[in-house]
């Protein structure tokens, strides 16, 4: 039989608090990592997130119709401008990220004077025989009126693909035109995208159907023009 002394010594054992279990370093639940806002720089532009105060940006890009009917669309008003914004904020708060509606400001001023897009595809195929659009996405530029065949394409496009192939790690960046925008694919293949052909009626806008021309740009092809 156990002595009393024994007993007690057990019985403040029992009741004790218990030290707090040690956790490693490596056994505690591991914390999304943060949403960080786009920046990417070049010599004279930038690509940054848009700003609730950029609807009148937006509305003297949009809103002109020598841009829209570049993109069979009409013109915005500024519910749609409000609305461009919304969505791009949203996209930015989204994990994993998949849309990248940015603004193109000058550096020197800080004056928007473009719209960008970099849309990432859906990646649901996993574990296909086939995977299409595999670490892909889609490039969209507009430029407000008076700052089209300026030069600004190239570099925009430039730094879309630093966005595309160096920072989110993409292999194929693609993106598509109207036909009559002769510009622009003059300015896209400038900015070293290859014309892959014309998807018919491909867009639909407003009951009316559009011809696209397809660009696309590979990972292999941007090395070769980052070591130029």
């Amino acid at each position: 039989m156990k002595d009393r002394l024994q007993a007690k010594r057990e019985q403040a054992h029992l009741w004790a608090p218990r030290e707090p279990r040690r956790v490693r370093l490596e056994e505690r639940p591991s914390r999304p990592p943060e949403q960080r806002a786009v920046l990417v720089e070049g010599a004279t532009l930038r690509l940054r997130e848009f700003v609730s105060g950029d609807v009148e940006g937006v509305l003297d890009i949009f809103g002109d119709p020598r841009t829209t009917r570049e993109f069979g669309m009409p013109p915005f008003r500024r519910p749609d401008a409000e609305a461009l914004i919304e969505q791009a904020r949203t996209g930015a708060g989204r994990t994993p990220r998949t849309h990248y509606r940015l603004g193109v400001s000058e550096i020197a001023t800080g004056e928007l004077i473009g719209s960008a897009k970099l849309i990432v595809e859906d990646q649901s195929g996993e574990g296909g025989m086939v995977r299409v659009g595999y670490r892909s996405a889609e490039v969209g530029l507009a430029l407000r009126a008076d700052r089209v065949s300026v030069g600004h394409s190239v570099e925009i496009g430039f730094l879309l693909g630093v966005l595309g192939f160096d920072r989110l790690g993409l292999h194929r960046v693609w993106s598509g035109f109207m036909p009559s925008n002769i510009a622009a694919q003059r300015a896209i293949e400038k900015a070293g995208m290859v014309r892959e052909g014309r998807l018919r009626h491909y867009g639909h806008v407003d009951g009316v159907w559009h011809d696209i021309v397809q660009y696309s740009i590979l990972e292999d092809d941007w090395k070769a023009l980052r070591a130029r």
